[in-house]
This record gives C-alpha cells, structure tokens and sequence, in this order.
C-alpha cells in the first residue's frame, strides 16, 4: 500500500509540523529575554571584581554563547512566510475585478520571506486598504489604459524582502499614479501646507495618511470615507515601522512598509553621549569614523550645519543634542567624538557620539505613556547593567519625523 501523501510530505520535510499556541510561545520570548537579561546581570557583577576565578571567564563566554543561541532560536519560532498574509490578498482580487470591473493581474514576489507573527497578524488590514486603493484610485479602466498605450491588465505586485534588521513590504501598480494637483489642492483646504507651498513630493504624499483624507469624490464600498490609510500609518507606528511612498504620472504607484524582523530582540551597537545611552541596529551602521580637523566642514549658509568629508564625499552631521533639543551650554568638538555613519534611504548621515561602548544583542520594549512621543525611536533597549537606552530610528532620524 502506497504512503499517503501527508506521510510522504512529513518525510521529505525532515519532520512534522507541531501546532503550538502563540501565547505560549509569547511566553517563551518573555523568559528568554529576562533570562539573557540575568545572564548578563551575573556575569558582570560588580561582586566579582577583583576575585581570582580560575576558569570563571571561559564559561560565562560559553553561557553568553548558548543565551544568545537560544535567543535567535526562540526568534525563529515565531517567524512565519509572509505568503500567507499575500494568499489571503491573493484571494480579494476577483472581488476587486467585481467590484471595479478592471482587469488585475495579482503578482507575488518573495513569499517565503519570513517576518514575526505578530507582524503578520495585523499586516492583512492595512495591506488591504492598500491593495484597494491600488485596484480603485490606481489603476485605470481597460480602455483608458488602452488609450494611453498599455495593456487592458493593470498590474499589482506584492513584494517582500529581507533588507538589513528590517522587512520590506511592497504594494506596486503601474496605474495612473498619485494626483498631485488634487492631493495638493485638498491638502491646503485642511491647512495642511499654506496656499503658495509646494512642497517636495515625499512630504505631499505623507497627507493620504492622515486621518479623513480622501480624493474620491464620492463614496463606494472600497473607498472615499477617508478611512483605511490612517489605519496603516496607526498600525506601522505600532510595529515600529515606517512607510515610504513614491508616484510617478502615468507609471504606477509604490508603497513600501519597512518592519523590524523580530519584535523582540535586537542585534545592536551600545553608544553613549553624555549620561544619555543609545543604541541602533548593527545592521543600519556602515562605518565608525574618528574624524580630524582636515575632515570636517562648516557651511555658513546653513546657521551651524556640519559636514564630515569621507573619502572625497561630504556627510551631513547630524547633532543629537540639536534634534532632541538638549539645554547645553556648548557643543563637544567632533575632533573629540566619534562620528557613525548610516546609510539611509536620504542619504548617508553621520551620528557624532563621545563613545562606542559594546556590541549587543538586547532586550526590546516598547515605550508607552509620555515616552511614546520620543522622536525617532524604535523603543528602548534594556541592558545588562540596568539602564535603560534609547533605540535609534535611523530613517526617522535622516527625515527629521517625530515618528
């Protein structure tokens, strides 16, 4: 008798599937954390200066090792393919082609990347009012594609891939585009922008999120009610993410939603600026400068802007005393300090600090209350020591966003 095509599916995978309930499994990450967190709270006991422990440092490095093993282990357990959340899309498209009696071609790219499940849990909404607005605002009529030269299909592509600490979510059409003289015009009716303000295009489109903010003049079941996109920022906010938009006339449409991979632990490089620790994620860090005077460049037009010259590049210098707006009395020189250099999607910046402490793997915890409102910040990050330091958004940090 022939195996089953289960039985034959569990052999050729290694080995079976286990449901395991997702609180459970919260749990585990809670432990986990909190265990790291004792580990290193014993090995660095400030008890054991000075003591003569014969083998003492080889094995907490061993304990240190398994920790962080165990981490990533437990980090894993609640990564999940972002495909299921794209199948479930997948399926709302021919109601959409219903709905709006377009013709929509559904591509899916990267579906077995893997992202957390909580995540994945409130991603569906958003990506749906996204996906919906591609179909109703985006893409054109068949004829009206016809007439402006394209095929009767109009085109979505979900997109996922792994980039850095983070996942990027893509939502692309190659409809019609954003309208820029409507979004602008209702803009300055809601006292967004003044009525001369032009403003650059990634500024002018960060208004279809706010909360109400519609173009369709009137009112379906897919749209018009000025829900839906302030759902998506709201949601991105609560997972620590940003989003990106890019629209061009004629050529479509590109959402990108960028997530931290894993929610709770964050590989990451432990810096200090006068009492105040901060921490960012390897990942986003592309070089560690220690600047000369021959280095460094003022420019007077700008009141007190900084450039660090890099190999024949200049940076610009971005001040966290300024951006936090610190009640100092002085700067430090930047000769004095050590200067981080972040690529981000602005171009490349550079972070001056007075140290780089350590290279960490730490707990993440979300601030809540007062605190929520830090700018440019991913949360916090508790240490060994326990002090608290501050996670920096590089982008937000670039953008100059609140959140």
């Amino acid at each position: 008798m022939s195996a089953s095509p289960e039985a034959t599916s569990e052999k050729s995978s290694g080995g079976a599937l286990l449901r395991v309930s997702s609180d459970k499994i919260g749990r585990l990450m809670d432990l986990v954390g909190e265990l790291s967190l004792s580990v290193s709270e014993t090995v660095n006991s400030p008890d054991l200066a000075g003591l003569d422990l014969v083998g003492f440092d080889a094995a907490a490095h061993r304990l240190s090792m398994i920790v962080r093993e165990v981490q990533d282990a437990a980090t894993e357990l609640r990564l999940v393919p972002v495909g299921e959340v794209f199948r479930r899309l997948k399926r709302m498209i021919r109601e959409l082609e219903r709905e709006t009696g377009k013709i929509i071609d559904l591509d899916i790219v990267g579906a077995d990347t893997a992202i957390d499940k909580l995540v994945a849990d409130k991603l569906y909404d958003p990506l749906l009012h996204v996906v919906r607005n591609s179909a109703d605002h985006g893409l054109e009529p068949p004829d009206e594609r016809v007439a402006n030269g394209k095929s009767k299909k109009g085109m979505i592509r979900l997109a996922a891939q792994q980039v850095g600490s983070e996942v990027r979510i893509q939502v692309i059409d190659d409809g019609r585009g954003l309208n820029r003289e409507k979004i602008l015009n209702i803009a300055r009716k809601r006292g967004f922008f003044g009525e001369r303000e032009e403003p650059e295009p990634e500024r002018l489109w960060k208004v279809i999120f706010e909360p109400g903010f519609s173009t369709a003049e009137k009112v379906s079941t897919l749209s018009g009610r000025g829900v839906g996109m302030d759902v998506l920022n709201t949601t991105m906010t609560d997972l620590r993410g940003r989003i990106a938009v890019e629209s061009e006339e004629n050529n479509g449409t590109t959402v990108s939603l960028h997530i931290p991979v894993s929610l709770a632990f964050l590989d990451s490089i432990l810096l200090r600026l006068g009492k105040q620790l901060f921490t960012v994620p390897v990942d986003d860090v592309a070089e560690i400068v220690k600047p000369g005077m021959s280095d460094l460049v003022g420019v007077s037009a700008d009141k007190g802007t900084e450039m660090l010259k890099l190999r024949g590049s200049f940076i610009p210098v971005l001040r966290l005393e300024k951006f936090y707006g610190t009640k100092i009395t002085s700067l430090t020189p930047l000769v004095d300090m050590v200067c981080i250099v972040f690529q981000t999607a602005r171009g490349a910046i550079a972070v001056p600090v007075d140290e780089v402490l350590d290279r960490q793997q730490v707990v993440m915890k979300p601030l809540v209350g007062s605190l929520a409102k830090v700018r440019a910040s991913w949360g916090c990050a508790l240490l060994a020591s326990g002090e608290v330091a501050i996670v920096l958004d590089c982008e937000r940090l670039a953008s100059g966003e609140e959140r």
